[in-house]
């Protein structure tokens, strides 16, 4: 594949995206551990800070990877979802809608609940995410507005889960791909990157999706050249000692960072 473009046709095409959820995210897969569930108790640590809410969170995934959001779901009035396909969206509106056939994630939800001190109380967190997503909105994240047309205020999270790399073909193109996104959030507002490391592929179906490989050091270069402030970073190497036909990543990160504030230079009279 030689640009975005090429990418971008092949997911449309290919990537079926209730198969990668249940390959890599659901409750049965051998994956889930790796893929959510330890991330979660770091995830659930930065947003019961109090440091981290506002109004607006804005959630881009590859997928229908929008589970970040439920640790999150409290501390913000709205919520956006945007998704690279019209096959994600209509799954996340069926799971949005309550429609038989959704995505079950109550599996996530139950943990996060239970991080939070009630796993009892996961269905009212379902129904409190489910009323405050006001957008699900395909994105292409080569526009300077990733959401073009659509006009939001900036958000105060933005959160990146397994994006950036997936759409871009080299380490240039991830970096655009960054600033890009990085329009979406007010300075000062705070970033979840999260992505594997050392990836090259990943199998969904019989079909081979090619993944840009990177490190923790590009990953850190990155996110400074775009003028972000690193709060916590934290590296989680693969459990998953099998399947490594179906995906060779050696670990997955996860970065909170800050969006520098400009410094504004006064004029001496």
């Amino acid at each position: 594949m030689s640009s975005y473009f090429d990418l971008k046709e092949l997911h449309e095409q290919y990537l079926k995206p209730d198969m990668a959820v249940g390959t890599y995210t659901s409750k049965d897969s051998a994956f889930l551990d790796d893929s959510v569930i330890k991330i979660l108790p770091l995830l659930n640590k930065i947003f019961s800070s109090g440091g981290v809410k506002g109004e607006l969170l804005i959630n881009l995934s590859c997928g229908p990877f929008f589970q970040w959001v439920i640790p999150a779901c409290d501390n913000f009035s709205d919520i956006v979802l945007g998704a690279s396909t019209d096959q994600v969206i209509a799954l996340i509106e069926k799971w949005r809608n309550n429609e038989p056939g959704a995505l079950d994630w109550s599996h996530v939800a139950k943990v996060v609940c239970e991080l939070q001190g009630n796993r009892d109380a996961w269905p009212e967190k379902k129904n409190m995410l489910q009323g405050k997503i006001t957008h699900v909105v395909k994105y292409n994240i080569t526009n300077i507005n990733p959401l073009s047309p659509i006009t939001l205020p900036q958000a105060d999270c933005l959160i990146l889960p397994h994006c950036l790399e997936i759409h871009m073909t080299d380490k240039e193109g991830f970096c655009s791909a960054l600033r890009n996104a990085s329009t979406l959030l007010k300075n000062g507002g705070h970033l979840i990157l999260i992505t594997a490391l050392e990836q090259t592929f990943y199998m969904v179906a019989d079909f081979k999706f090619p993944h840009l490989c990177i490190d923790e050091s590009f990953v850190r270069k990155a996110l400074s050249e775009a003028d972000y402030v690193i709060e916590e970073l934290q590296v989680f190497p693969r459990m998953c000692n099998q399947l490594h036909d179906l995906t060779d990543y050696s670990s997955v990160i996860l970065v909170h960072a800050r969006k520098s504030i400009p410094v504004s230079c006064s004029q001496k009279p």
